[in-house]
């Protein structure tokens, strides 16, 4: 399924957790995002399948890890607006998304490219081995 950000997604958690990281307006950089949460978004009415559009969630998103630094910034505040692109996972859950490129200008951009890596992050009372989660 395939993840946007929505108005319900929490991005202030996001900027908290950038301006923790001390990100700011101008810069790109390579970065680990732990614990970010995907959950299907609608179901067909016909087959009751999930629709294959996945909403994320960055209230339960811990602490960035900046891995570098590519082009530095202007110190401004970070922008507003969150987009997420190329974002893909089987299945509702937890995900870890590693070596994210994130540019900070205009929006706050959250880029899965071919260097980065979605690692099923697990949770409490989450157990990746149920078939529920298959």
């Amino acid at each position: 399924m395939e993840a946007h950000v929505t108005a319900y997604s929490q991005a202030d958690r996001l900027r908290e957790r950038m301006a923790q990281a001390e990100v700011r307006h101008g810069q790109e950089i390579r970065a680990d995002l732990p614990g970010i949460r995907v959950t299907a978004r609608g179901r067909n009415w016909f087959t009751g399948r999930p629709t294959g559009k996945g909403e994320v969630f960055f209230c339960t998103m811990g602490p960035v890890r900046v891995r570098e630094t590519t082009t530095p910034g202007d110190g401004g505040p970070l922008p507003e607006n969150v987009v997420l692109q190329g974002l893909e996972v089987a299945i509702d859950g937890t995900y870890d998304l590693i070596d994210v490129l994130v540019q900070s200008n205009g929006d706050l951009r959250l880029i899965m490219d071919g260097t980065s890596q979605v690692v099923p992050g697990v949770r409490q009372g989450e157990n990746w081995s149920d078939p529920a989660f298959v």
